[in-house]
């Protein structure tokens, strides 16, 4: 069985051809939860000229003069047409572009009142004050947005004040879920809801990515059947359930007959322990997730989605270190990484009630990961995987728990 970092190395290897390089380009407001492959360079210095920041009156500073003849009103979009001399003004709006040699005073500095030709300063202006200066933010050519970044709001609003009106992506990969079990959306009274489904359709959709989801039966030919139509289509198949030792445990013994060679089956991980990995080789992934809901939740941000970074350019799920709340010790055999919240004193560790409690998991904001015999004491950081799609706080109820 491979420990975690020997199943991430092996996940990190393969190789997925030419399904590697599809981009398409796309009007940039179509680009959100997309991956950029090329960067995207502004085409013009920011600012674009010499920028007030106030409202007020862009004077020539004249010896220790405070009296200033006005000669006009510069509004943003517009520009003063001509010199300012020393000891003249130009009243100015907030983002209008300030004349050669002038200095900013805000309106609240000024006795200035409607109709007046000239506006007295309650103090000696210095010189270049109040301005955003042309090119201070970014030069021409600067990259703003890096190839492999995956779009939000912030970037694309930096990329139109680049220039940009389309981003060039990666092509969104084709990821067929098939959920497996018979008691999954069974109405009798051992049947369960189908929550894996819904988790894994919301995180696809987070990293823009197209899925087709269908559910099969613990029965041998429907199963055939259903992983047979997945693969036909899709860059990677998922399956959930159906990959560990019980008697109704199917999938591993499918892959030959879809073409797909395992890569690993087992990690020395909880929870999550039987993901399956395989390939094939027209670039094709198979991955096999549990069938617990937890363990679907940590093992598609573990496994799943690092494996689709191959189809964007790489994109990886980031993980930050953060200091823990409390002292904590992991006492057990396999490589944890257990649901946490994240607040102002550092994370902190659901209770949880194993692999089939998602609603604890639900409430927290990722997973710490917390190895063999690890200890860590409280302001000790940790690494830790925000949870993709969600933002930090945005957390599910957790009930009182009753034992």
């Amino acid at each position: 069985m491979l420990t975690f970092e020997e199943a991430s190395q092996a996940l990190a290897g393969l190789d997925v051809g030419a399904r590697a390089n599809r981009l398409e380009r796309i009007a940039l407001g179509a680009a959100r939860g997309r991956v950029l492959a090329e960067d995207i360079a502004i085409d013009r210095d920011q600012p674009g000229f010499d920028r007030a920041t106030m409202d007020g009156f862009a004077v020539c500073p004249h010896g220790d003069a405070r009296v200033f003849q006005i000669r006009g009103v510069v509004i943003a979009g517009t520009s003063f047409q001509g010199t300012l001399a020393p000891g003249e003004a130009v009243r100015i709006m907030t983002g209008a572009p300030a004349p050669s040699g002038t200095s900013v005073v805000p309106i609240e500095r000024t006795s200035f009142e409607e109709g007046q030709s000239e506006v007295e300063i309650d103090h000696v202006p210095e010189p270049r004050r109040n301005i955003a200066w042309r090119g201070e933010d970014a030069h021409e050519g600067d990259v703003l947005v890096a190839r492999g970044t995956r779009l939000a709001p912030a970037h694309l609003s930096v990329a139109a004040m680049a220039g940009a009106v389309e981003a060039v992506v990666f092509r969104r990969p084709v990821v067929s879920v098939v959920t497996t079990g018979d008691e999954v959306g069974s109405t009798g009274a051992a049947g369960i809801r189908d929550s894996n489904g819904p988790l894994l359709d919301g995180l696809l959709d987070a990293l823009g990515v197209d899925v087709v989801r269908r559910h099969a039966r613990d029965d041998e030919g429907e199963l055939a059947g259903a992983l047979e139509d997945a693969a036909s289509s899709a860059d990677v198949v998922v399956t959930t359930g159906g990959v560990s030792m019980g008697t109704r445990d199917l999938v591993p013994s499918m892959l030959d007959q879809l073409g797909f060679e395992q890569v690993f089956h087992k990690v020395q991980v909880q929870p999550g322990k039987p993901v399956l990995v395989a390939s094939r080789g027209d670039g094709a992934l198979f991955i096999g997730l549990p069938g617990n809901p937890v363990s679907v939740l940590a093992t598609a941000h573990l496994f799943l989605l690092p494996a689709l970074g191959h189809y964007l350019g790489g994109w990886a799920p980031r993980w930050i270190q953060v200091p823990m709340a409390a002292d904590y010790e992991h006492k057990g055999r396999r490589h944890l990484f257990l649901p946490a919240t994240l607040g102002d004193a550092g994370l902190c560790p659901v209770d949880w009630n194993g692999s089939g409690d998602l609603i604890a998991a639900a409430a927290a904001d990722g997973l710490v990961e917390l190895p063999v015999g690890a200890t860590f004491q409280a302001g000790q950081r940790a690494r830790f995987l925000p949870y993709i799609g969600h933002s930090i706080g945005e957390r599910s109820a957790l009930p009182p728990r009753q034992r």
